[in-house]
């Protein structure tokens, strides 16, 4: 899998061991992410460090320590969230969990600015 197609991914971090931190985690609706992401910017971390905005008309843009700049499109079906890239077409969807004020999807975590 390349860094596109898994930028929603983000990664449990700090002192909570990965069991402690999926048992505290709560799974973020599709309501949960319109309302908290969209038209916002996060900063994630995890495999690379960076930051990731969500506009309101679905375009989406990141900006990335490792992978550099890309833009796309992100869209929510169900409960997952989906992003596209201009570089990696095609989406690719994730679960994602809240635990307090950070979000994550397993191999990033992030928080919103």
């Amino acid at each position: 899998m390349t860094f596109r197609s898994t930028t929603l991914i983000l990664a449990v971090a700090g002192c909570l061991s990965a069991d402690a931190a999926m048992a505290a985690a709560t799974p973020v609706t599709a309501a949960d992410f319109t309302a908290t992401h969209v038209g916002k910017c996060i900063v994630y971390t995890g495999p690379s460090e960076g930051r990731q905005c969500f506009a309101a008309d679905g375009r989406a843009t990141y900006d990335d320590k490792t992978y550099g700049t890309d833009t796309g499109s992100w869209k929510v079906e169900g409960d997952k969230v989906c992003v596209s890239w201009d570089a990696e077409p095609g989406f690719s969807c994730a679960a994602w969990t809240r635990d307090g004020d950070a979000f994550s999807d397993g191999a990033y975590r992030w928080t919103i600015e």
